[in-house]
């Protein structure tokens, strides 16, 4: 039926007055869109007034009126049209020019309604509203449906896509069909403003019948040589493809029961007997419709566009499908496993059915700016992948292949569903996400299969099936040496600020927004070092501003006391400045009184006092850097000096040479000059802990400074509780910003280091920022608990040290007799314990040094000689021995003397014996 003839039916039917209706829309034209209009009609019944019309054009970003124009004193013409546009001299038959003369239509999501009502009744940002509405169109392009304006369409009826031909900038929307408000009858077409819509020579689409030949998908998705240059070698073009049913995400419920447009769309894959022979071919493809009424294992045969999306080669504005038969044999899955050698081998599985040959890691929550909170994504992996600079030295092969490396190892498993900020995260179970239900970098995906898809070069699987078995579980506390007498801790507190310290004075400059944010801030970082239970904590990004009654870090170390037992309260290092340099943020030094003692001033390194250059310039830039606290205790009966640092961040530039060119990041030549300043200046300090936020990697060039310098970064040696550490996570790599390095004669004394895993490896949305309490970004975020993981973005690092004093030597107490030999082929033995002390009361071992002497000495210090003529020839004889505490050494010797008589003189002595009782002399 022809334009006109559906007039005539309409009016025929009595519909008379009321069917001046919107008739064709052009919201996107060529170029400054100068030639958008909107066309009336009233069927061709000739002129008649408008008067008491009015068009209202509502924006979908907010869903409110941003434009409304009164028709009062206007007709239709002769032949029953009006057209209302920007520019008379871009729009032939334009009977209403109006202002702007370019972009006066929004390109959509937006509307046009027609409404008999006065303009005055919708000023600016009006909301949708049905009443006195006579007509309307919704309209895209190429825009997910705006729920927001669709009530302004009959029920059921579509919004409209200018883009539906692959032409919106040559083609307006046209009505061939449907009565007011009814929208399934429109059509895209060239432009006929003042004139009959081209609805007759449009052709009508031949799909075939099933079975008939059809477009090969692998045909549609070509071989792809570089990711970058993907898009179809039939892009644009009219095809009829014949395939089975993959995946079905047209919309629908969630997990959790929640209602959910998913991707709008379904999956189509070529049956196994109908592929090419070429592997870097796809045989998948995804249909960009939420109408079909097609379910998996459907084949269906559709004609449809071939258009791309953020690089992904889809079907869409499907002109007609046909369900050629159900419950067919899925297509065989592809196995893939990781890592790819190129980026192409993904694309060649674009759209189609996959499966994990071998357990994956989960190594990134927010490796590709796509995380879980903003489209419930992570990343999975072969393995963990760390920074180039924190496993070799900067511009090493290892270093710079470790960047590429991660790239062909990162593949995401996303949600199945397009829109942002998801309510419900179906990770890591059925149950879905939530703060007592992380998932962790470190996780395994025991099980994996879905469909690939993408999003630019972003690979992602869409799973139908997926196990992750939580092997990296939270842990209640970190790990400490059970012999550690004394626990050093290091933690970033996240740019914890307190407003005016009275509950005002919010928001700041950084850090919580609100009252209510710092609440739970507060709590989560109180949490956290309570857990952590250090005799003392440096602290890095808290607020600079001084030591007051109101100064946050008195507001934290209260909170936290409010937490201890009686005795293992916190007190405040507070060194003679008020402020510790310019920045906002600074670091601080809290300390329990009860278990260790402050020795002297807390001393601060800065550009004033720091060691000069060759120049005679200072090494360390507080400009840049932010003043080291540093501070001497005293601990059972020795002496430690913890020096507390925050260097200068990787982020904004310093104007270097060849900045970041290394790859270690902007700054590094001023973080190099600042860990040369601490060495000169902590010289003359025994036992030195430099703990901190040092901002570079464990190979970088700041800290090989302090390797040169003999210090020992204590996260690699032995006493560490993993075998690669780490405490950040940035881009999908792992790696080491926060440092524990101790003096030579220190490091003897570290029984255990931990970076406990609680703030790196948990994602963003369990931080204490919510929508509630002022979350300063459109988001989902309900997930904030007053516990101790994501209580910042940088794990702490916890030291475990068995303090011993200074020992003291063994000493010989008494003269140690000689053992006197009195009898051949006797054992004789010599105690030697009571003849030696030790104040440290340390166990004492003994060592006989003249090795070739017939004797021996026990380990406990019992001398044993026997008298057979090997020793008997060798009297007198002098013993040495060793005796040791474990450190101190010191000798002594022990005599071996004759003192036995000849045998002769034996027999004489008993004959006189004899003779004197014969003879009773």
């Amino acid at each position: 039926m022809s334009p006109r003839a559906l007039w005539l039916a309409l009016l025929a039917s009595g519909a008379a007055q009321a069917d001046i209706l919107i008739n064709e829309s052009d919201a996107d034209t060529p170029s400054t869109d100068v030639a958008e209009f909107i066309e009336l009609y009233n069927g061709g019944s000739g002129v008649e007034s408008l008067t008491g019309l009015s068009l209202v054009f509502f924006n979908g970003s907010n869903d409110s009126s941003y434009f409304s124009l009164s028709l009062d004193g206007y007709e239709t013409g002769e032949d029953g049209y009006f057209v209302v546009c920007g520019d008379a001299a871009q729009v032939a038959g334009c009977d209403l020019d109006v202002s702007p003369d370019s972009n006066l239509i929004q390109n959509g999501a937006d509307a046009v309604a027609l409404y008999r009502a006065s303009a005055t009744a919708f000023p600016n940002g009006t909301a949708v509203t049905t009443e006195n509405l006579v007509d309307a169109v919704v309209y895209d392009t190429n825009d997910s449906d705006d729920t927001g304006l669709l009530p302004l369409l009959a029920s059921g009826e579509p919004q409209l896509n200018e883009d539906m031909n692959s032409a919106k900038d040559t083609q307006s929307l046209q009505r061939c069909s449907g009565a007011a408000r009814e929208t399934n009858g429109w059509s895209a077409a060239a432009p006929t403003p003042g004139g009959a819509n081209a609805c007759d020579i449009v052709p009508e689409p031949l799909i075939g019948s099933c079975g008939d030949p059809a477009t090969g998908i692998h045909a549609i998705q070509g071989n792809i040589l570089d990711v970058n240059a993907d898009a179809s070698p039939l892009l644009g073009s009219l095809q009829v493809v014949e395939a089975i049913v993959v995946a079905d995400l047209q919309g629908g419920p969630l997990a959790n029961g929640d209602s959910s447009y998913q991707y709008s769309g379904y999956w189509l894959q070529q049956a196994d007997h109908e592929v090419d022979n070429d592997d870097m071919t796809s045989e998948g493809i995804f249909v960009y419709d939420y109408r079909s009424n097609v379910s998996v294992g459907d084949r269906v045969r559709l004609m449809a566009n071939v258009s791309e999306y953020n690089q992904v080669t889809q079907l869409s504005q499907v002109a007609d499908y046909i369900v050629c038969a159900q419950n067919q044999a899925l297509p065989e899955s592809t196995s893939l496993s990781l890592p790819v050698t190129s980026l192409t081998e993904w694309e060649a599985l674009e759209g189609m059915r996959v499966h994990a040959t071998a357990p994956l890691v989960v190594s990134d929550l927010y490796g590709t700016g796509y995380g879980l909170g903003n489209y419930g994504q992570f990343v999975v992996s072969s393995r963990l992948h760390f920074q180039g600079t924190e496993i070799a030295l900067p511009g090493s092969e290892v270093a710079l292949a470790a960047n590429a490396q991660r790239t062909l190892d990162a593949l995401l498993i996303d949600d199945g569903v397009s829109a942002s900020y998801p309510e419900f995260i179906p990770f890591p179970d059925e149950t879905g996400l939530r703060a007592d239900n992380p998932l962790r970098i470190g996780d395994e995906v025991a099980q994996l299969s879905g469909v690939m898809h993408a999003y630019r070069n972003n690979f992602m699987v869409i799973p139908a099936e997926i196990t992750i078995d939580p092997v990296n579980p939270r842990t209640l506390s970190p790990q400490v040496a059970v012999d550690a007498d004394l626990v050093i801790a290091g933690m970033n507190v996240l740019n914890y600020f307190n407003g005016d310290g009275m509950g005002g004075g919010f928001p700041t400059s950084r850090g919580a927004p609100t009252a209510d944010a710092l609440e739970i801030q507060g709590a989560k970082i109180v949490a956290a070092l309570t857990a952590i239970n250090a005799d003392v904590i440096g602290l890095m990004e808290i607020e600079n501003d001084g030591y007051g009654e109101y100064s946050a870090i008195r507001q934290l170390v209260a909170e936290l006391n409010a937490q201890q037992l009686p005795g293992d309260e916190y007190s405040v290092v507070v060194p003679a400045a008020e402020i510790l340099g310019s920045d906002e943020i600074a670091v601080g030094l809290i300390y329990r009184a009860e278990r260790v003692t402050p020795v002297g001033q807390a001393r601060v390194l800065s550009s004033d006092n720091s060691p000069l250059d060759e120049q005679g310039k200072p090494l360390f830039d507080d400009t840049r850097n932010r003043p080291a606290l540093i501070q001497t205790f005293a601990v059972n009966g020795s002496e430690i000096t913890l020096a507390v640092n925050h260097l200068k961040s990787k982020g904004s530039a310093c104007g270097e040479e060849n900045e970041g060119a290394d790859g270690q990041g902007n700054c590094n030549n001023n973080r190099t000059r600042a860990a040369q300043a601490l060495v000169g200046y902590l010289a003359d300090d025994a036992r030195v802990l430099v703990l901190g936020d040092l901002n570079a990697y464990s190979q970088e060039d700041p800290m090989q400074v302090f390797y040169a310098a003999g210090f020992s970064n204590l996260k690699y040696s032995p006493a560490s509780t993993e075998a690669q550490p780490f405490s950040y996570s940035y881009s999908g790599l792992l790696g080491s910003l926060d440092h524990a390095l101790a003096s030579s004669d220190l490091t003897a004394d570290v029984v255990s280091v931990d970076a406990w895993h609680i703030n790196s490896v948990e994602d963003s949305l369990m931080d204490y920022l919510t929508e509630e309490n002022g979350q300063p970004y459109s988001s989902v975020d309900h997930y904030a608990q007053p516990d101790a993981y994501r209580s910042s973005d940088h794990d702490p690092i916890v030291v475990g040290l068995k303090m011993v004093p200074e020992n003291t030597a063994p000493v010989q107490v008494e003269d140690i007799p000689a053992i006197e030999i009195s009898r051949r082929n006797q054992s004789y033995q010599l105690d030697l314990t009571p003849y030696f002390d030790d104040a440290d009361n340390d166990e004492l071992g003994y060592t006989l040094m003249n090795s070739s002497a017939p004797a021996q000495v026990t380990e406990g210090g019992l001398v044993q000689v026997y008298s057979d003529r090997d020793l008997m020839n060798q009297l007198p004889l002098t013993l040495l021995i060793e005796i040791s505490d474990g450190q101190s050494v010191i000798t002594a010797q022990v005599q071996v003397e004759d003192s036995h008589r000849p045998v002769w003189s034996d027999v004489i002595n008993w004959l006189i014996n004899l003779f004197s009782r014969w003879f009773n002399v």
